[in-house]
């Protein structure tokens, strides 16, 4: 239990360096920040010669007493705001004290407030600058309906993620940068943009666009610029992602079509089916199923152990959901209770069978609705 708050501390610790770090970085890498940094160094100079030339030979014309170095620093802050609570002094350089630090504050103030509302207004440019301060993240390319799943999936997986997107007028912009992304518009296979995007310092880049030219492209070029980095390649074409993945060692070359092809297939039979997975070839090809229960009061179910399901049903249970607490690969001895959720791997018939004892989480509307019995029990209990 301590290891835990300790590690979620130091996660919101983290997170925190992060909100203030990363825009204060970001700031300073927006266009012109050369010539605001010089103009912060002339600031901070002029600071601190206020401060000790006003220590050292400021008199009080009147009293005739001096400033130690408190009143000193307090007096260059007022100046800043155009306040003093001292009269002007009577020495020459200290005169040009009083005259030069509200005229570098100005300017400062200013060139600051241009900046903030360069950066607000230009949010490519933001994004841009933003999308640079990241490192260990993953760069997702292409977002369309594939893309911003990943996205989301990144973000649910506590990852970090830049997005990079040719289209300006993209309809997931601006769900996308809501949710702390930030998007570069430019093209991926421009070896500025993936510079931009971080590229150097990603743990992994994942081309997912449409076009398969276009993914092998934006692939080949990310590793030509950073040769470790694992890339996740989307692919339409079998025997082109084959071969990517041999010829151009792509760590993984996905072919969406053997993705798709077993979950639409599993999904048309009669079985509750959340999601599918084909693996193997030939004789041994097979289907690797998830679906989601929840256990209703009056099922059977209530009260078996995980084991028992397991043992009874020849099923794994994935995970448990019970009082708002999920867990992966349950204990056996975990018992299963009205309102608990649970995640299994089965054979399209013995989801079938699970079925007819308590409703595919996806069906609790038609169980609320007493249409339950009528969809998988033929109108029987």
């Amino acid at each position: 239990m301590a290891s835990k708050r300790a590690r979620f501390r130091d996660r919101i610790v983290q997170r925190f360096v992060q909100f203030i770090q990363r825009p204060t970085l970001a700031f300073f890498l927006m266009p012109g920040a050369r010539g605001f940094g010089v103009l912060l160094i002339i600031f901070t100079a002029v600071i601190v010669i206020a401060v000790i030339d006003l220590d050292q030979n400021y008199i009080h014309p009147d009293s005739g007493q001096g400033l130690d170095m408190i009143g000193a620093l307090y007096t260059v802050f007022a100046l800043l705001v155009f306040e003093t609570p001292l009269p002007l002094p009577a020495s020459a350089v200290t005169q040009v004290v009083f005259f030069a630090v509200p005229i570098i504050g100005i300017l400062v103030l200013g060139q600051g407030i241009i900046r903030v509302g360069r950066s607000m207004l230009n949010i490519n440019e933001w994004n841009r600058a933003m999308a640079s301060t990241y490192k260990d993240h993953i760069i997702v390319c292409g977002l369309g309906s594939v893309g911003l799943r990943v996205v989301r999936w990144v973000l649910d997986l506590n990852e970090e993620v830049v997005v990079i997107e040719s289209n300006p007028d993209n309809q997931f912009l601006t769900e996308v940068r809501r949710w702390g992304a930030p998007v570069v518009i430019a093209n991926a296979t421009h070896p500025d943009t993936l510079k931009q995007a971080g590229i150097l310092h990603a743990e992994s880049i994942v081309p997912c666009t449409s076009d398969d030219l276009l993914n092998l492209s934006i692939a080949l070029e990310a590793r030509q610029m950073a040769p470790g980095i694992k890339v996740v390649l989307r692919m339409f074409d079998n025997r082109l992602a084959a071969n990517v993945e041999k010829g151009f060692d792509i760590h993984t070359a996905f072919s969406t079509p053997d993705l798709s092809a077993p979950a639409f297939a599993a999904a048309a039979t009669k079985a509750p089916l959340d999601y599918a997975f084909g693996y193997g070839e030939g004789d041994e090809r097979s289907l690797l199923t998830i679906t989601k229960f929840t256990v209703v009061k009056e099922s059977r179910l209530v009260g078996y152990t995980v084991g028992q399901l397991e043992d009874e049903f020849d099923v794994a249970v994935i995970g448990h959901r019970c009082d708002g607490q999920f867990k992966i690969h349950p204990k056996d001895d975990t018992v299963l209770c009205a309102g608990d959720r649970f995640v299994l791997s089965a054979s399209l018939d013995t989801l079938n069978q699970i079925a007819r004892l308590t409703p595919p989480t996806r069906d609790m509307d038609l169980y609320k609705q007493g249409r339950w019995p009528d969809r998988y029990l033929k109108g029987k209990r």
